[in-house]
């Protein structure tokens, strides 16, 4: 094992969140309460890098205070850079806000823009209490599962040019699989010593895997299988949508057990194709009314308009313009539905070309699973598969009903705690994933 001391970085298209495991058995939590988060969620702070031009130079701001900048002379919004960063030619990747094209000279350097960000990150962290950590951490990063070469070299030179130190061993770890260790682990991290045989060498730290699986869920599963018990995670994303299967062998009957077969895949079909298609669906007014509002704006605005809550911009002349009433709220629905359609698609195609083993379990994460109309449609598709049982943290019945299965009296505040960590789980498993000690 290479890493005692791990920062993990979940870069999102349209947050990112950072965790840490203090030690080989140390818990694996988000760092909560950033300078640069959002004010909705104090460990999510927004993918945004904005430049703005001054005397002596350009200052470049990420984070909230990027995200509160609106387009306008002199400065230059980078709101989607992730999906120019890395994506292999989609549509997502020829525009970086709404109705924007990059520059056509090509004077738009993204790896630029990324260094920017993670430079701009570790500054912010090693201003806050988290100093000591990051210090005394090595960093891994969060990466979409795509046809892109050398990722680990392209990453590890953008950290080493921000002043972080990358991981030993890898450098990145696909958002699928981090996620799905996240969800499955809840943050937990076990190592051991296998006992030495004799005339051998000793072993080295190995992982303890039957320790890190949640006693109230996958494990007791587990135990009732035969043969291999085999889960889909499905993390909707900005940019893309992952699709990570576990298959575990169930036959395990000690502590010296092996690692799950991963198989994973990341496509580029993000809720920045929704955005886009409400957006296209508006008149041009309405356009040109959204492209003024800064990013953290259009965000806010999102919330409600998802919802099919009519929200009120101001017009030219000071004329307040609704959005999101009559004919716009029915093809905002729409949009919603094709997406689901969409995302339900992908994962079929992702079962039949890559997933040979059974699925037993499916859960959906990621910041779009947070888009309830989103949410509703895909879990209710997901159910219409009889053999595959649908684990949604975000079930309000949930925390109860997983608590009640270790028999005796349901403690109020664990159900809260469960609820609250759920939560973090659909926004912030790949982060915690991703420091496991899985990957080491």
């Amino acid at each position: 094992m290479k890493n005692r001391r791990l920062v993990s970085i979940d870069l999102g298209s349209a947050y990112t969140k950072v965790a840490i495991r203090r030690d080989w058995n140390g818990e694996s939590e988000l760092l909560r309460d950033l300078p640069l988060a959002s004010d909705e969620v104090d460990f999510c702070v927004p993918s945004v890098v904005a430049r703005v031009e001054e005397k002596g130079g350009a200052r470049w701001l990420i984070g909230a205070a990027a995200g509160a900048r609106a387009p306008g002379e002199g400065v230059r919004i980078y709101r989607y850079w992730k999906a120019r960063l890395f994506a292999t030619g989609s549509e997502q990747a020829r525009r970086d806000e709404m109705g924007q094209a990059p520059r056509a000279d090509g004077g738009d350097d993204y790896e630029e823009v990324a260094i920017q960000f993670f430079r701009g990150l570790r500054e912010s962290l090693e201003r806050s209490p988290y100093g000591e950590d990051v210090a005394a951490s090595a960093v891994r990063v969060c990466v979409p599962r795509i046809d892109a070469a050398d990722m680990d070299g392209r990453v590890g030179g953008i950290l080493h040019a921000a002043g972080w130190r990358p991981a030993h061993g890898r450098v990145t770890v696909y958002e699928p699989e981090s996620n799905a260790c996240g969800m499955f682990t809840r943050g937990r991290n076990a190592t051991w010593y296998p006992p030495a045989a004799p005339f051998t060498p000793r072993a080295g730290r190995s992982l303890h895997l039957v320790r890190m699986l949640e006693p109230e869920g996958l494990l007791q599963a587990l135990r009732r299988m035969s043969g291999s018990f085999g889960v889909l995670v499905i993390d909707i994303g900005g940019f893309t949508t992952d699709f990570g299967y576990v298959e575990f062998d169930t036959s395990f009957a000690s502590d010296d057990w092996h690692r799950p077969r991963i198989v994973q895949q990341s496509y580029e079909l993000g809720i920045r194709e929704l955005d886009q298609a409400v957006y296209d669906s508006l008149d041009e007014d309405a356009q040109r009314e959204i492209r003024q509002l800064s990013p953290g704006e259009w965000d806010a605005l999102k919330i409600d308009l998802y919802r099919g809550v009519p929200v009120t911009l101001g017009g030219a002349g000071g004329r307040p313009r609704t959005l999101g009433g009559g004919a716009d709220g029915g093809r905002t629905g729409e949009a919603l539905r094709e997406f689901a359609e969409r995302v339900i698609a992908v994962r079929d195609t992702f079962i039949r070309e890559h997933v040979r083993g059974p699925v037993n379990a499916q859960t959906l994460t990621g910041g779009g699973s947070m888009i309830a109309p989103l949410h509703r449609a895909v879990v209710r598709a997901l159910e219409t598969d009889e053999d595959a049982r649908v684990y949604d943290l975000l079930d309000d019945d949930e925390p109860r009903r997983t608590l009640a299965s270790r028999g005796g009296r349901v403690d109020e505040g664990a159900v809260e705690a469960r609820a609250r960590r759920n939560q973090e789980l659909v926004r912030g498993g790949s982060a915690i994933g991703g420091s496991s000690v899985f990957f080491e």
